[in-house]
This record gives C-alpha cells, sequence and structure tokens, in this order.
C-alpha cells in the first residue's frame, strides 16, 4: 500500500509542474489539492500501519506526535491552496500570501508541539531560527527582495519555521537518527530550503525555472517525507 500512495503522489505531483509550466493555473489549483492530499494519505496510512498492523506500544508523547503532524499538514494543504488563490485574483496577492504564510505558521508549531512532546524542547533550536532570520533579512537587502507590508511577517514566519527545523535536527540526535527522526530531518530542511526559494518567487518576481521547479519539488517532498516520519516510527 504504501508504494501505491507513494505512486499516486509521484503522478499528481508530476501532472501538477507540468499544467503549471504550461501556464493552466486552473488546472494547477485542482492538482496541487489532490498532490497534497496525497502526502496526508500517506500519514493516515502510517497511523493505520502503526496502531493495527505494526502491534505497537500506544503512549502518549506518540498520541500528540500523530496529531500535531497531522493538523500540520492538513495546514500545510490549506496554506498552499490560500497561496494559489493569488494567481486569479492579482489584486489580493498581498491577503492571500498573508493568510498562507499563517496557516503554514500554526502548522509548524504544531510539529514543534509534536516534536517537544516526543524530546522535549531544545532552546538551542531558538537560536537557529534568529540566526536564520537574520541570514535571510541580510539576504533580501543583497537580492534585492522586497517584503513591503509583509516584512514583518515575513521574518517572523521564518523565525518559526527554522525554529521547528533546529527542533528536528536536534530530536535526530536525540534519536540517535533513527529512521522516523531522519525522515522528520530531512523533510523539514526541504520544507525550509522550499520556503528559501519561495521568497524570491514572491517578492522578486522571479520566474527562473530553477527557483519554480525548485520550490515545488523541496516542498512537496519535504511533506512527503514529514508524512513518511509517522510510517517509520
Amino acid at each position: 500500500m504504501i508504494f501505491l500512495i507513494i505512486a499516486l503522489f509521484v503522478l499528481s505531483w508530476g501532472l501538477f509542474i507540468f499544467k503549471i509550466k504550461q501556464g493552466k493555473r486552473m488546472d494547477g489549483f485542482y492538482l496541487k489539492g489532490i498532490t497534497s492530499f496525497t502526502f496526508i494519505f500517506l500519514f493516515a496510512y502510517g497511523v493505520y500501519d502503526y496502531f493495527i498492523e505494526g502491534g505497537n506500544l500506544v503512549s502518549e508523547p506518540i498520541v500528540v506526535l500523530m496529531i500535531s503532524v497531522g493538523l500540520g499538514l492538513v495546514l500545510g494543504l490549506i496554506g498552499d491552496l490560500f497561496l494559489e488563490v493569488q494567481y486569479f485574483h492579482q489584486d489580493q496577492k498581498i491577503k492571500q500570501i498573508k493568510y498562507g504564510m499563517i496557516a503554514f505558521s500554526f502548522g509548524h508549531l504544531f510539529y514543534i508541539v509534536g516534536i517537544t512532546e516526543m524530546v522535549g524542547f531544545n532552546y538551542f533550536s531558538l537560536l537557529v531560527g534568529a540566526i536564520m532570520t537574520l541570514v535571510v533579512y541580510v539576504g533580501s537587502k543583497l537580492m534585492k527582495i522586497d517584503f513591503g507590508k509583509l516584512k514583518i511577517m515575513s521574518l517572523g514566519y521564518t523565525f518559526i519555521i527554522f525554529t521547528m527545523v533546529g527542533l528536528t535536527v536536534f530530536q535526530a540526535f536525540d534519536l540517535s537518527f533513527d529512521p522516523y527522526s531522519l525522515s522528520f530531518m530531512i523533510g523539514a530542511l526541504l520544507f525550509g530550503i522550499s520556503d528559501l526559494l519561495l521568497a524570491p518567487i514572491y517578492f522578486k518576481n522571479e520566474t527562473n525555472d530553477l527557483f519554480v521547479v525548485g520550490n515545488l519539488g523541496t516542498y512537496y517532498l519535504g511533506q512527503v517525507l514529514i508524512a513518511l516520519s509517522i510510517f517509520l516510527l
């Protein structure tokens, strides 16, 4: 079953990128929703496998982690669709990016809650978030990226996501890089990279395929690996 779900993801993901490159945004919107749904399906199967097929013991940290990751993935789907709406209503672009960012921020906070329940909160992850926020701020100046009205929100979002990324790295160390923590960490790192690539696209109107395809590739692969981490518990 796991390979069938991954095959469905690859198919919808490939079709989505193909339609976007053709400029067929409406088809892309629907395929984006389907692609996002596949990583939620992958997560749901991981939960099923853990409790039914795996025969593993139930513990509070595991349950909280599963609920948190599930909510994070759902908010990722919602945020993704919020962002896509901007292409149909250009006059509402700032609003759509804002609410997309809010949805993703809450998703990352849920990931943080789940990881904290599993291994505790490592305060050095806050330092990682702060350093990356500074890097993004300086980088935006050098690359002439104008966040405009969303400057404060963008920097706040950067702090949240890279705090989460840092926490997954420390979790991996705590769990000796077991399959679960390794999958979660790589997924989070790819998620972070996807957002770094997205900034020039949204705030500098970058259309280079390296940024567009790179963003779509790293984001969806990152979400799949986060969803897959539950299957690897």
